[in-house]
């Protein structure tokens, strides 16, 4: 072999290489390490079924004091299907890279400390077109996150603002949303906002679960439609 036939036998082989390296990198990740961005291999949410994003019939409502989502598993969960338990929300968006993350990891570690009690974990996407059920299970997946007692809920975009504003008065948008885990009482009423990376907040916000966990019926002040702050 010549010079010549020897460098560019190389060059096949380094290329071969390559392209083996980041074929097995995207089928463990699903991450291309050309563009950086992830890329799923059952195609995007608008070609697999949109069926979470159909507006429920709650949606007519004048005014929200529940809701209808799609949680990580397929299943429909209500509002009202939670009485009993108090309740910590958060609005996040998978695709986010840092904060959401951490905030996600810290909604974590919270929920770890109240295993096995009644307290459920509700994180609801602000970007639903991406953060369909399956991704939602990726997600939730790699936290390892709690089937039961953390739930990853997805809908429709119009009806999740509405969600926000008239059950939670957090404005939100699409991947925008506010940096506080709100509170509820067994009965659904708000009662105390905290800020995730705050750790006094986070502190105040244990006090307050254990608190409401204690509870045997609801504030005679509070409604679920007015809510109840606490801080």
């Amino acid at each position: 072999m010549n010079r010549t036939g020897f460098f560019v036998s190389f060059a096949l082989f380094v290329a071969s290489g390559a392209l083996m390296t980041a074929l097995g990198y995207y089928a463990i990740t699903g991450r291309s390490v050309i563009t950086g961005h992830t890329e799923y291999r059952h195609g995007s949410a608008a070609e697999r079924d949109m069926s979470y994003q159909k507006l429920p019939t709650d949606s007519g409502s004048d005014w929200l004091t529940g809701f209808t989502l799609t949680e990580r598993s397929g299943r429909e969960i209500q509002w009202q299907d939670l009485v009993g338990k108090v309740r910590v929300t958060n609005f996040f968006f998978s695709s986010c890279p840092a904060t959401c993350l951490q905030q996600s990891q810290k909604v974590g570690e919270i929920q770890k400390a109240y295993a096995g009690k009644d307290v459920v974990f509700l994180s609801i996407t602000c970007d639903p077109d991406t953060d369909d059920p399956e991704r939602l299970r990726e997600y939730a997946n790699k936290l390892g996150a709690d089937q039961e007692q953390w739930l990853f809920l997805t809908g429709r975009l119009i009806y999740i603002r509405r969600v926000a504003t008239e059950l939670f008065r957090v404005a939100l948008d699409k991947q925008t949303h506010v940096e506080r885990l709100i509170v509820s009482d067994k009965w659904g009423n708000m009662r105390g906002e905290f800020h995730w990376s705050k750790l006094d907040e986070v502190t105040q916000l244990k006090l307050l679960v254990d608190k409401l966990l204690a509870e045997t019926a609801p504030p005679a002040e509070a409604s679920p439609a007015a809510g109840l702050l606490e801080k």
